[in-house]
This record gives C-alpha cells, sequence and structure tokens, in this order.
C-alpha cells in the first residue's frame, strides 16, 4: 500500500469578505473520485483507471463525514482506447483527488495539470480504499508503464 501512515492534506480554505466587511473564512470540502470496476456485488478499486465501470465522487468534510456519494459512469468503459480523454471528463466534477489501481503516465500527467492529486490503490475494495484514504493511509501513485496481453494478440500501455 503506497504512503502508508501520510495525513491526508488539509482542507482548502476561501477568505471572503461578508456583507458588513468582516473577514470570513469559509471551508471548501474535499471531493474524491474513485475508478470502480464491479464483479457481481463486489465493488473494488478498478486496476484499469481507463477500463473502469464507473466513478464513485465523495465529498469528505474537514471531521472526515462523507457528506454525499454520487455515481458517474465511465462513458469509455469497454473501449480500448481513450482513456487520456477521462480526466477532462472526472475534472467536471470538481474532484481534488483521483484513486485508481493503476493508471498510465499520459493520464497521470493529464489528472495532475488539473491540478488533482493521484492515488494509486491497487486490490483494495471500494470500501477499503475509502476508508484508508480517509484514515491518511494512502497517498502517492505509481504510473503504469508495462504492456498488458488482452488475449487478442496485442498489447496496450496501462492507462
Amino acid at each position: 500500500m503506497a504512503g502508508v501512515g501520510v495525513p491526508v492534506l488539509p482542507v482548502k480554505k476561501i477568505i471572503k469578505y461578508n456583507f458588513f466587511n468582516k473577514l470570513q473564512v469559509k471551508k471548501v470540502n474535499t471531493r474524491i473520485a474513485v475508478a470502480i470496476e464491479e464483479n457481481g456485488s463486489e465493488e473494488r478499486v478498478a486496476e484499469h483507471f481507463g477500463r473502469c465501470s464507473k466513478f464513485a465522487v465523495c465529498e469528505i468534510d474537514e471531521q472526515k463525514n462523507i457528506l454525499s456519494t454520487e455515481t458517474f459512469f465511465n462513458p469509455l468503459a469497454g473501449e480500448h482506447g481513450g482513456a487520456c480523454q477521462l480526466p477532462a471528463y472526472v475534472k467536471q466534477f470538481n474532484v481534488n483527488t483521483i484513486i485508481a489501481g493503476g493508471m498510465g503516465q499520459k493520464a497521470v500527467t493529464n489528472f495532475l495539470s488539473f491540478g488533482i492529486d493521484v492515488i494509486t490503490a491497487p486490490g483494495l475494495l471500494y470500501k477499503e480504499a475509502l476508508d484508508n484514504y480517509m484514515l491518511g493511509k494512502l497517498s502517492g501513485y505509481q504510473a503504469c508503464n508495462h504492456e498488458h496481453e488482452h488475449g487478442h494478440g496485442h498489447g496496450h500501455g496501462c492507462n
């Protein structure tokens, strides 16, 4: 497990003035997306980011309470290409962090250019990944740079 024991980054704060020109601090909740693959009723962190079936987007407050969870289906699920377009798709959900089992360097670079942190957490159930993230036990990524054989005579880079 990557980065065990590393704390989660603090919640961002927006400073603004209220009607009476008094300084007011508004806390912005953390939003994370988890790439999920389903196997029956089991939901796991998708081993291949670009081939996940859906994204769970969770909003988490400063006390580590899950305020809301939304599900967005991967429009490229089942496709063999186009995974580098997915970071822009996920960006529209206003997330701070994406969690996936594996991700190619192009996708990592795209997320980082959008200011979205990347965490790779292979082999975890969705709930385990969420719990570990909130406990500060998940951080960092390792870009996938090897070829995978998909049973049709050629490999694809991990996305």
